[in-house]
């Protein structure tokens, strides 16, 4: 069987991965591969979403994947080192935590003299914080490159190349459009981010997007201080192995960033008035991207339109990324939808308005 995805971002990588592994014939095709939503992503790994314990699930189950996954492989560019919330407008701390529970998922209420023994450097906690055991994080570009490869090994291919639609004959799916040619294949599967919608539209079909802006900063070395990713009330992020920081304002977005080297500024010296050991670190690089989010705030996954097309959607890619690409290679190879998919499909009535 032969395939084409759209889009060689983390989500698209997977899928490539779990869909040549199956024993598809896979053509990856994006202009700049791994450096769309994916490179922009804080790539936080986390099951934080108590208000939906449905989507929490999935979350989970996903993490249960990326656990395993470097279980089997050491060098996977992801660091366990667990996470520690502030109560804020997106998080609930007793909620958080007992969805944490609900899941099996290691999780504790620190007090501020508990929190000063997991985190000494961050000399000023609340009164109270949660600590989420194992939650990961790692640099998104390196993900993305780690599962690219793995897909190139199952005899994927990846094209440079901007895919601007799609051909259809008679109800199917038959190719995909570039400036310079059409390609034949017998399915398509989009994971083309923020340009979903506007392949889908010559055909027709309907997919909302609530798409934001999102920006990351990395800092200049400085020594190490931390091992959690943070989740604070003025920032989040994470220290690597290099003692670089990335840091973001709002992992989901939201924000219009207008004087974006004034806004990573003001970034930074948050994160020095946090950790004071991160005092004085000059901005490395600013990540802006535009996120894709579908407008109910869920995933999308599953068949639309003509057959063989195939259309994959969400903001929590890095997180969602393992369980997407299994359930996603067994239904276009194995034809069987996985029912953890069915409160998703594209087609749903909260994306068609």
């Amino acid at each position: 069987m032969k395939v084409a995805v759209v889009g060689a971002g983390v989500l698209g990588s997977v899928i490539a991965w779990r869909l040549a592994e199956a024993g598809a014939e896979v053509q990856v095709y994006d202009p700049s591969p791994g450096v769309g939503a994916s490179g922009g992503s804080l790539a936080w790994l986390n099951a934080s979403f108590a208000d939906d314990p449905v989507y929490n699930r999935l979350r989970h189950d996903s993490l249960q994947i990326w656990a395993e996954l470097k279980e089997q492989n050491p060098e996977l560019p992801i660091i366990f080192s667990g996470a520690i919330l502030w109560e804020q407008e997106h998080f609930d701390l007793p909620k958080i935590h007992a969805s944490q529970q609900d899941l099996g998922r290691p999780a504790r209420m620190l007090d501020r003299n508990a929190h000063l023994s997991a985190e000494p450097e961050v000399p000023e906690p609340p009164e109270q914080t949660l600590a989420l055991d194992a939650d990961g994080y790692g640099n998104p570009l390196e993900i993305t490159a780690w599962f690219q490869a793995m897909a190139k090994a199952e005899g994927a291919t990846f094209v440079a190349a901007d895919v601007t639609g799609l051909q259809v004959e008679e109800g199917r799916v038959t190719g995909v459009q570039t400036a310079e040619r059409t390609i034949a294949t017998e399915a398509v599967v989009l994971a083309a981010g923020v340009k979903l919608a506007e392949l889908l539209e010559p055909l027709n079909l309907r997919m909302a997007m609530d798409n934001q802006p999102g920006l990351l900063v990395t800092t200049s070395p400085a020594p190490m201080a931390i091992r959690a990713m943070l989740a604070t009330d003025g920032l989040h992020g994470w220290q690597g192995p290099d003692g670089r920081y990335l840091i973001g304002a709002d992992f989901g977005g939201g924000t219009e960033f207008g004087d974006t080297e004034g806004f990573a500024a003001k970034l930074v010296e948050r994160l020095g008035d946090l950790i004071p050991s991160a005092a004085g670190r000059s901005v490395e690089k600013i990540t802006v991207r535009e996120r894709p989010m579908p407008a109910d705030g869920r995933p999308a996954i599953g068949t639309i339109g003509p057959t063989g097309l195939y259309a994959v959607c969400t903001h929590s890619g890095m997180t969602l990324a393992p369980v997407i690409g299994a359930m996603v290679a067994y239904e276009v190879v194995g034809g069987d939808i996985d029912p953890r998919l069915i409160p998703y499909r594209p087609d749903r009535e909260a994306l068609q308005s």
